[in-house]
């Protein structure tokens, strides 16, 4: 079994399958275009925009011994620098304020997900598509 296992070996690195690469496997923490649905109730019309958000991979652990230590706090892509955005939706009855905000991430880094400021995960009330008819989208970069 030894001999074959040498083999394999021999044979992945002579033909040149395993190479190393400096990349990481995941894409890490950073700031990515992400288009987003802006839509309010009683407005009829839905406007996506173009921004960007924080997303990819944060190191984390997880003790083995749970019971015996206590947990280890777990990380989250969010944002580090962030300014908000503003877009008025159209046609928004009387008395409706037809401004919308969203965020477009500047930096990002991994920490703690404050709940109050974002979304960490979990099932969505939500979907990410419109519910009225949609106006052409805006681009903030």
């Amino acid at each position: 079994m030894e001999m074959l296992q040498r083999l394999l070996l021999w044979l992945l690195l002579s033909t040149g399958g395993a190479q190393a690469s400096r990349e990481p496997l995941r894409p890490l923490c950073r700031p990515i275009n992400a288009t987003l649905a802006a839509e309010k109730e009683a407005c009829p019309v839905c406007i996506t925009v173009t921004t960007t958000i924080c997303a990819g991979y944060c190191p984390t652990m997880m003790r083995v011994l749970q019971v015996a230590l206590p947990a280890l706090p777990q990380v989250v892509c969010t944002y580090r620098e962030v300014r908000f955005e503003s877009i008025q939706l159209p046609g928004c009855l009387p008395g409706v304020d037809p401004v919308v905000s969203f965020p477009v991430a500047l930096s990002c880094r991994c920490g703690p997900c404050r709940r109050s400021t974002s979304d960490c995960g979990g099932p969505k009330d939500h979907p990410l598509t419109c519910d009225h008819p949609q106006l052409p989208g805006l681009l903030f970069l």
